[in-house]
């Protein structure tokens, strides 16, 4: 269940949002999109957030530890066939109010899950203490996994900074560019070491918003053309 917005207030041209579990929350301006990824046989992007008006809603942590993540449905996105396997060959994450060389460093992970978008088990693999700049990062791949499910998340290793960034539903409704979403994907899980079950919802008013964050993956082929009768007797001339 997606978690509800609290008070409003206005602050210098920017509306702040308080929730009693998730990040804080402020409206802010001037996303775009990150530069292409490589695509090829078998590659997969998946994008879930939509920055057609151009406006964000930015979150500010409450305490290190805390970890968030984006679940990602590989055989609705990527085709992918039960007990065949995919390969995350990387991803983009959006940050802002970085400062870098100045420790406040984030770790990644990427896990199964259950039904309820819980983590599963441990991680499937993990980049430790990077240092994001402001926006776009990009990271390379965090492993391979059979799983359909999956959620590949970030956790805050020491103060209260970088802040997540989600898309903006108000705001894409108000420029009549996109409707509101309804797909619930990006997930609050409050702080790592004790995560909630099921996790939070990021929303604002209008339902669901989506991090800013998207991976590529690579699945395995799974299609076999079907071969004449006659193609396999010439193998055998």
């Amino acid at each position: 269940m997606a978690v509800g917005v609290g008070v409003v207030l206005a602050i210098v041209g920017w509306c702040a949002a308080v929730s009693a579990d998730l990040p804080g929350r402020w409206e802010m301006s001037g996303v775009v999109p990150h530069a292409e990824d490589a695509v090829g046989r078998n590659v997969c992007p998946i994008v879930y957030y939509n920055i057609c008006s151009g406006y964000h809603w930015a979150w500010g942590w409450g305490a290190p530890t805390e970890e968030a993540g984006v679940v990602f449905d590989l055989p609705a996105k990527c085709d992918k066939v039960p007990g065949t396997e995919c390969t995350n060959l990387g991803f983009w994450w959006y940050w802002i109010q970085t400062q870098p060389g100045y420790n406040y460093t984030v770790t990644y992970r990427l896990f199964r899950t259950d039904s309820q978008f819980c983590k599963a088990g441990s991680a499937i693999g993990t980049l430790a203490r990077q240092d994001p700049v402001e926006r776009w990062n990009y990271y390379p791949g965090l492993g391979s996994t059979e799983d359909d499910v999956v959620v590949l998340t970030a956790s805050l290793d020491w103060g209260g900074r970088p802040y997540l960034v989600t898309d903006n539903n108000q705001k894409n409704q108000e420029k009549g560019c996109a409707p509101a979403t309804t797909v619930a994907r990006s997930m609050y899980y409050g702080v790592a070491w004790n995560p909630y079950c099921p996790p939070q919802t990021f929303a604002d008013q209008l339902g669901p918003v989506n991090l800013l964050m998207d991976p590529t993956f690579s699945c395995e082929e799974t299609s076999i053309e079907p071969a004449s009768w006659g193609a396999i007797k010439a193998l055998f001339r």
